[in-house]
């Protein structure tokens, strides 16, 4: 795939190479989630399913044609099946609009028709080989049914063609990850965050990649920058939270557990972890200042990559 030259922000890569291991770190059992796979354990790469979930499931009654504005309507309304169904009929009508076809894989997959979202996004690629949107949600879909080849290819053609797609190569940090491919799923994500700054979920994932190499303190400023862009997302409260624990951080682990269960009530692994931790008496601790350590992610000097040849 070609290599975006001009667009590389030198500061937040020559950062991003900085964060090494450190031996020192504690380790306990914990907990985790992140962009990769679809499980939750201490040592493997997990999933960023951020799918929208249907809000309002009355149906759109349409008396004749189907115009691409009725579809529309029923997908921002949150009526995924219904948004379907009306896309179906469209691209029906209008079978080389690629938008359409676009629209109806994308209603689809919201809907749960994987299959019908899968064959709606190849035939938008039939009739425009080069339509990004279609390579990178088809991508996604693949990248859920495991079929991590497939979906290299979607990629690979995705970033010949938008070179500064900060979105294609964070997929391709997942797909990597799930291949094994460690280093160079390092390299994607480092891609995607020097072209978007505000890339938490690669932010999540490469601090994630960091943790399960036993690099705990060089994976905080990732970490910690996730959290304060999207204090929302329980994901980045609990892996931080995992970050903080391992170590020594009891109470701020603690600190990051509840604001993971905040976000999402009932995340149970963050419920799991908060127990674990209040349950540690300790007499003092390294003290933990979210802003100072997000900071860290842009201001770290050289420091070499974590070992990415060690047992998993």
């Amino acid at each position: 795939m070609k290599r975006n030259e001009q667009m590389t922000a030198a500061l937040l890569v020559a950062a991003l190479a900085a964060f090494g291991c450190s031996k020192t770190d504690k380790t306990s059992q914990t907990e985790t989630q992140s962009q990769h796979t679809g499980q939750a354990t201490p040592v493997s790469i997990t999933n960023d399913t951020t799918g929208d979930k249907g809000l309002n499931t009355t149906a759109t009654k349409i008396v004749g044609p189907v115009s691409f504005a009725d579809g529309e309507a029923a997908y921002k309304a949150g009526n995924f099946s219904e948004a379907t169904k009306l896309f179906q009929q469209y691209t029906g009508q209008k079978p080389l609009n690629v938008w359409g076809h676009f629209m109806l894989g994308l209603s689809a997959s919201k809907s749960g028709d994987l299959a019908k979202a899968e064959t709606a996004f190849e035939e938008a690629l039939r009739i425009d080989p080069d339509h990004i949107k279609s390579l990178v949600n088809l991508s996604r879909l693949l990248i859920e049914q495991r079929r991590f080849d497939d979906a290299l290819g979607k990629l690979e053609h995705a970033g010949d063609i938008d070179p500064t797609s900060a979105e294609v190569y964070r997929l391709l940090g997942r797909t990597y990850a799930a291949q094994g491919r460690i280093d160079d799923s390092i390299e994607a994500y480092r891609e995607a965050i020097a072209l978007n700054n505000n890339d938490a979920w690669s932010m999540n994932n490469l601090g994630l990649i960091f943790l399960e190499r036993g690099c705990f303190n060089d994976a905080l400023p990732l970490l910690a920058k996730a959290v304060e862009l999207r204090k929302d997302t329980a994901t980045f409260h609990n892996n931080l939270g995992m970050a903080l624990e391992h170590t020594g951080r009891f109470a701020a682990a603690a600190s990051e557990y509840k604001g993971a269960i905040n976000a999402d009530p009932d995340f149970e692994k963050a419920k799991r972890n908060l127990a674990r931790v209040e349950a540690v008496k300790v007499d003092s601790e390294e003290p933990f200042n979210l802003e100072e350590t997000a900071k860290g992610f842009i201001e770290q000097p050289q420091i070499p990559v974590p070992d990415t040849n060690a047992s998993r």
